[in-house]
């Protein structure tokens, strides 16, 4: 698989991106269930604007196909909890995980030292974009998570978390 060539991260920018993410968010059950509510461009925007300091769009060919985010940072420990995702059109080309170590790679040179992530342990695509971008796993949170499915009826799932020190080789990745 050749690397994307038109990819790469960049700030959110909410009027130029809302739709995009919009769409993303409502073409896949996933990202819908797991965002805050966005059922209007203006929701969509609100959400751009809030996670904003953290996070930054991954675009392909000058659209918003994804995102990245380095949350709860904590300067003491230099740790912070990573997140990304994709619009369901975008995947399957290693996109998600060459965001991800691009922004590990710029967080440990801001100075971090530990990232963390947590991927749904029936989400065989998100573990395998953590484990090519390096993060190893380190254990299983029982029934962490509370979803309602399509049928209104709550489930719980086991979330498989992962991480990446600064100090551990890095992968073999064309950078965004």
């Amino acid at each position: 698989m050749h690397p994307d060539r038109s990819a790469r991260l960049r700030p959110w920018e909410p009027e130029r991106d809302a739709a995009a993410v919009l769409a993303a968010f409502h073409a896949s059950r996933d990202l819908h269930r797991q965002a805050p509510p966005l059922a209007t461009l203006a929701d969509a925007r609100g959400y751009l604007e809030a996670i904003a300091p953290d996070a930054l769009a991954i675009e392909l060919d000058g659209e918003a196909v994804g995102g990245i985010m380095a949350a709860e940072r904590e300067p003491r420990h230099g740790t912070a909890w990573m997140s990304y995702w994709l619009a369901p059109a975008a995947r399957g080309r290693g996109l998600a995980s060459r965001a991800l170590d691009t922004r590990s790679r710029q967080l440990f040179a801001e100075g971090l030292h530990r990232l963390e992530l947590g991927a749904r342990a029936n989400n065989p695509a998100s573990i395998a974009v953590a484990e090519r971008a390096g993060y190893v796993h380190e254990g299983v949170e029982r029934e962490r998570l509370r979803y309602v499915d399509e049928r209104g009826e709550a489930r719980r799932f086991d979330v498989v978390r992962f991480a990446r020190l600064a100090s551990d080789p890095a992968p073999a990745l064309a950078p965004l």
